[in-house]
């Protein structure tokens, strides 16, 4: 009798996103989302499949999954909460934030494949993870929109005034964004952008003093701020965060925050793109590595 060795089980950890019945719209739009093969990068969290569950005699309840690869560091607010980051990690995992959310609102694949801009509007910490301590991917993409030709502006004027008030541009807060020019829609996520790189560099080590992790505002609105808090303080007063001297003490940093102010500009159209901001990001890690290239050479 032939004898034969079985091969042991190979289990993989995942991700699994899990709908109720009443969210159901929501699992559909981000697994339209996800079903783009084009949408995936490095630096978007890698969609594995959809699936639908329960709805028998054994399990009545109605669920409906997302199962994505799973990274065991979780996600950018909790580790910015416990973890102080060096500068080559403010530079890294920013510079992977911003190369995330390009390619999402890119009309091409970096191979050049044509493809259908994605805007994501609930960008924020809790809906990026972290991959590694160099690295991060954007999730969570219930409420992003297909900025596709074929919509109409009426199309999108009934996508509605979505996201998490706390990190609304001043014109969702208005409700004045220009339907008919898609690239308002990327304006606003830059905004929000320009609040997560405000995050992040609160808690780097090169800005001096650094204090407990705080989301945008929290000095001057409650823990879940309301639209109508936000909208006075950020279209009536005009406020910002804060950002002290002593961060840009620090060569290089100048430059982080000139690109946040201006990523959180009042004009939506005196931001800078996404693309730029990569490249803002990548100049300061190319002068990061010239600057340990030459400590070793004194060395």
């Amino acid at each position: 009798m032939n004898s034969f060795l079985e091969k042991p089980i190979e289990y993989e950890t995942v991700a699994v996103k899990i709908f109720s019945a009443v969210e159901y719209s929501s699992w559909c739009n981000e697994r339209a989302i996800f079903s783009d093969a084009n949408l995936k990068h490095e630096n978007i969290v890698q969609f594995l499949t959809a699936e639908e569950r329960g709805g028998t005699a054994a399990a009545p309840q109605r669920q409906y999954w997302l199962i994505m690869a799973y990274y065991n560091m979780g996600n950018l607010q909790d580790f910015l909460t416990g973890h102080i980051l060096t500068w080559i990690e403010l530079c890294s995992l920013a510079g992977s934030v911003a190369r995330g959310l390009a390619h999402l609102h890119s009309d091409t694949t970096p191979c050049g494949t044509p493809k259908v801009p994605i805007v994501h509007r609930d960008l924020k910490g809790s809906n990026i993870v972290l991959k590694n301590h160099s690295e991060c991917a954007l999730c969570d993409f219930g409420l992003a929109l297909r900025l596709d030709l074929s919509l109409t502006v009426d199309d999108f004027a009934n996508s509605g005034q979505v996201g998490t008030a706390r990190y609304m541009a001043p014109e969702v807060l208005e409700s004045r964004v220009n339907l008919e020019d898609l690239e308002s829609f990327k304006q606003i996520d830059i905004y929000s952008m320009a609040l997560v790189l405000w995050e992040m560099v609160s808690r780097c080590d090169v800005i001096g003093e650094v204090k407990s992790y705080e989301p945008p505002f929290s000095s001057k609105v409650c823990e879940q701020p309301c639209i109508d808090s936000m909208r006075d303080l950020v279209l009536r007063d005009r406020g910002r965060p804060d950002i002290p001297a002593s961060w840009t003490a620090h060569p290089g940093m100048q430059l982080v925050c000139a690109t946040i102010t201006e990523c959180w500009d009042h004009d939506p159209e005196a931001r800078l793109t996404a693309h730029c901001v990569v490249e803002r990001f990548n100049t300061l890690i190319c002068y990061v590595s010239e600057l340990g290239s030459q400590t070793n050479r004194k060395a």
